[in-house]
């Protein structure tokens, strides 16, 4: 009876000593179920000159299961027919038989519509046509950045407007090459998109507290707590409310540190741009297609862990980021017997804004840390000596 009890004691300790060493676990994601859509051609064409050749590229549509149709991006150049509605379904990087999918995904979120439409004309130095309505406009940058992503799925380029190869208007083709050009710059890679929402702590040196991989942009909303920029890098000590696919929380600190603090990040719709779909059956012609738009229900994630004392004072957005806050804590911070919150993020507080202490204090981690060794050897001790007194 009593070895009994002391083995249903193991369990309490290690889970005492997990909380006191600061370990935590993201909330577990469900797993992903494979997504279907439908796709045809949307009505819309343009020639250009790719590959030496003028080449008819039409607009696709991609309809994912109770979702509005999307604009689709093909990854595949030389399989461009697609007759009727055609049914297609996601597939992994690693099946699609391309290696070149991570540089197509930089172009694809540089590009239409991932950037604003205002942004992207600026960066390209596009000049827009007089005359030349919203819908053509729009029209024109995708097809610039569908143009980009061939150049690196298909290494396929996009000549220069010539004159008799039905190429349309001159100071319209401009446009789509602006965006091809600037797009197409320089060779840079971005990994594949995740569905589902989930948590790491890289742990070296420098490292962010905690990276958060998901859907596109997440908005951050951290209860009993604050997700913060490293001062020493960012001007100033700044409130983060959002953050990218593989974006880094440079640190996580509470309001109390003797409560948990929740870390949930939130995208608004699980299926973005760099997912890929598949022909189901692969026929022939028929492409390899992601959307240009995300689509889908919000997805969201969460992630619990004890952490340090913040004690500076309240932290806002920078103002370089627009000054308001798109997500704040749920929770205000409190002073106790009349004190002000002082010093740099952390729990050693100080003065004259010092580096911020990452991780659990080490005394109190040390000194538990041995505690629990010695209980640990107690109970071993005691259980080993009822075994040797077992006789048959």
């Amino acid at each position: 009876m009593r070895e009994r009890l002391l083995w249903r004691l193991v369990p309490a300790f290690l889970a005492g000593a997990g909380l006191l060493l600061g370990s935590a676990a993201p909330a577990q994601a469900a797993d992903e179920e494979p997504l279907t859509a439908v796709a045809k051609a949307d009505g819309t064409s343009r020639t250009l000159l790719l590959g030496g050749k003028p080449t008819v590229v039409r607009g696709i549509q991609l309809t994912g299961e109770g979702a509005p149709a999307v604009p689709a991006f093909s990854l595949s150049f030389g399989r461009t027919a697609l007759t009727g509605a055609v049914d297609y379904a996601d597939i992994a990087w690693a099946e699609a038989g391309n290696d070149n999918l991570s540089a197509a995904q930089w172009v694809i979120e540089h590009g239409y519509p991932s950037v604003d439409r205002s942004r992207l004309i600026a960066a390209a130095g596009v000049k827009v046509p007089p005359r030349a309505s919203a819908a053509t406009v729009n029209l024109l940058l995708r097809l610039g950045t569908q143009a980009a992503i061939w150049k690196r799925t298909d290494n396929v380029s996009l000549g220069a407007w010539r004159a008799g190869a039905g190429l349309g208007a001159e100071n319209e083709y401009a446009v789509i090459k602006k965006v091809y050009d600037h797009l197409t710059r320089a060779r840079e890679t971005l990994g594949e998109p995740s569905r589902a929402v989930s948590f790491e702590e890289p742990g070296y040196n420098d490292a962010p507290e905690l990276v958060i991989n998901g859907p596109g942009r997440m908005a951050l909303k951290v209860e009993n707590g604050y997700a913060i920029t490293d001062s020493r890098y960012s001007g100033g000590t700044w409130l983060i409310t959002e953050v990218g696919d593989g974006g880094g929380v440079a640190f996580v600190r509470s309001i109390d540190p003797e409560q948990i603090t929740k870390v949930t990040a939130t995208a608004d719709h699980a299926v973005v741009p760099g997912v890929v779909f598949r022909a189901e059956g692969n026929p022939a012609g028929a492409p390899l297609l992601t959307p240009a738009r995300p689509y889908g229900d919000p997805v969201s994630g969460t992630f619990e862990k004890m952490y340090p004392k913040f004690n500076g004072p309240v932290p806002t957005p920078s103002p370089s980021a627009g000054g308001t806050p798109t997500a704040t804590p749920s929770a205000s911070p409190t002073s106790t017997a009349g004190t002000t919150p002082t010093g740099a993020p952390g729990d050693g507080g100080g003065e004259g804004g010092g580096l911020p202490v990452t991780g659990a204090p080490t005394g109190a981690v040390l000194g538990g840390g041995l505690l629990l060794l010695a209980a640990g050897a107690v109970v071993v001790l005691l259980v080993r000596r009822r075994r040797l007194r077992f006789s048959a």
